[in-house]
């Protein structure tokens, strides 16, 4: 038999396991930024996976100090701005991989944000010639 508190902590495993199952796109093929571009209005505040090239990474601090950074992500077509807390674990002219929710526009302040990608995940592809699955 099993206490309410052996209960309790078993549901909230149980919880978790399920947000993070859910959190990723589990077998969900990457895009590419030009993939992305041409079907703005599909994926517009969709989860999206893409992959490109890093430019222009920018550290800043936010509001209460907490870090975050900004970069392009290009392929020869086209580039999205990404945005990510924390501090980046790639550099200018990296492979990587975005992972977070597009947004075709989006009115921040008194400006207008376009084709940005609020990044969740971003790694770096150390195997630009391999697609990256999942």
């Amino acid at each position: 038999m099993w206490s309410s508190g052996a209960r309790r902590l078993g549901s909230f495993a149980l919880a978790v396991a399920l947000c993070a199952a859910t959190a990723w796109p589990a077998g969900a093929e990457s895009l590419t930024v030009t993939g992305l571009l041409e079907r703005s209005d599909q994926y517009h505040q969709q989860p999206v996976s893409v992959v490109g090239q890093v430019a222009d990474l920018t550290t800043k601090l936010g509001p209460r100090n907490l870090p975050f950074y900004t970069f392009l992500l290009k392929d020869a077509q086209g580039s999205v701005s990404v945005i990510m807390q924390g501090k980046p674990e790639l550099s200018n002219g990296d492979h990587a991989f975005v992972h977070g929710i597009f947004f075709k526009s989006r009115k921040a302040g008194g400006t207008t944000i376009t084709n940005r990608i609020e990044a969740t995940v971003v790694r770096q592809r150390h195997d630009a010639k391999q697609p990256f699955v999942g």
